[in-house]
């Protein structure tokens, strides 16, 4: 595909394989759109593509996160550690499970939680459970992480919804799959999607058991809608065979789309120079961790993004922290880091249909005058 500077460059499009109608086709002509065998069937690949020993699927990450909490008995009067550096879902999802949100800051090199604020954190409160982001595929896990939470008691749940098929480069074992839970977005700007939809995965078969009879009005298996029991607390939180008809064309592409991910990253990895006004945030692309969209802090940034958009080329501001948004502006912790960083980050383009000239054209954005 040949490109020109009269088009725009793309943070993110939503890509297709071709496959998807050949696949909603055979649902809708099955006449079982609702929750089915299409979705046992994804839920089943994506269980084998990552090792782990139950994947359900649910309506969206966010939900996939009230599962989790809720499976894992946290509810009122309890207390979860979520990074003030995340999309709002990570913190809404533990209001929806009645529990409390505790902020704990981040460490500014990768945009993870950061264990120093943790453990501050818990000489003030003690908390349940503590869920670590996953910023755009970069591992949060770390065995200091895993240790605390072990001496204490603390429950894990892994906020992966940016992190589908990213390794951890220690552990070597699929972000997600690691803490007592984990989960996954299939939403528009992810690696696959179908949509919206989530996925709750975890190793603990009594875990599993909870979520699916919470997210399916509490029965333990799908039922008819009719004369079923319903012996346990329950919602309706089902994903359709329509949406996992499109996820499962989507997963036909999902080794194309690493490789290029990991490409793009290469590219501005070698094509960027850090100095002391712009850094490119790191990934461990050849221990496995996946760079779904890479980010860049820059100290001069209002002037490169008005050069970006001069240069047609698009862009994603990094979130406001969460202690800045209305419903959660009270917090225990110092989050200093995470609101240097709002002021200064922002997602470089990582577009299924970027090319070279495309990533050229960014490199030659970022460069910076005063180095």
């Amino acid at each position: 595909m040949n490109t020109n500077d009269n088009e725009n460059v793309p943070w993110w499009t939503v890509a297709m394989v071709g496959s998807e109608l050949q696949e909603l086709e055979k649902v809708i002509t099955s006449g079982y759109l609702n929750e089915g065998r299409v979705v046992t069937e994804f839920e089943n690949i994506v269980a084998e593509k990552i090792g782990v020993k139950h994947a359900i699927a649910c309506s969206s990450g966010t939900v996939s996160l009230f599962l989790s909490l809720r499976a894992l008995g946290i509810g009122r009067g309890d207390f979860v550690v979520v990074p003030n550096m995340t999309f709002i879902a990570t913190a809404n999802a533990v209001r929806l499970a009645g529990a409390e949100v505790i902020l704990a800051d981040v460490n500014p090199k990768t945009l993870t939680i950061s264990l120093e604020s943790i453990r501050k954190l818990w000489g003030i409160k003690n908390f349940k459970a503590i869920i670590p982001v996953h910023v755009s595929g970069r591992s949060a896990i770390t065995q200091e992480l895993l240790d605390f939470a072990n001496d204490n008691k603390i429950l894990i749940v892994e906020d992966s919804a940016e992190s589908f098929m990213s390794i951890d480069p220690t552990s070597k074992r699929y972000l997600g799959t690691i803490g007592n839970a984990g989960i996954f977005s299939f939403s528009p700007n992810k690696l696959i999607t179908s949509g919206q939809g989530g996925m709750v995965v975890t190793d603990d078969e009594e875990i599993a058991k909870r979520v699916r009879r919470l997210k399916d009005q509490g029965r333990p298996e799908r039922g008819t809608g009719g004369a079923d029991l319903h012996s346990y607390e329950g919602y309706n939180f089902k994903l359709t065979n329509l949406q996992a008809a499109v996820g499962l064309a989507q997963m036909r592409a999902i080794d194309l789309r690493i490789k290029h991910l990991k490409n793009v990253y290469s590219f501005y990895r070698t094509n960027i120079k850090d100095c002391q006004h712009i850094q490119l945030l790191p990934f461990d692309i050849e221990a496995g961790e996946l760079p779904l969209w890479p980010e860049i802090i820059c100290y001069s940034r209002e002037a490169i993004l008005t050069k970006l958009v001069k240069m047609k080329i698009e862009f994603r501001e990094i979130w406001f922290p969460i202690s800045t948004q209305d419903p959660y502006k009270s917090t225990l912790a110092d989050v200093t880091n995470s609101l240097k960083i709002n002021e200064k980050g922002f997602w470089l383009p990582s577009s299924f249909s970027l090319t070279d000239e495309h990533l050229k054209r960014v490199v030659a954005a970022m460069k910076c005058e005063v180095c």
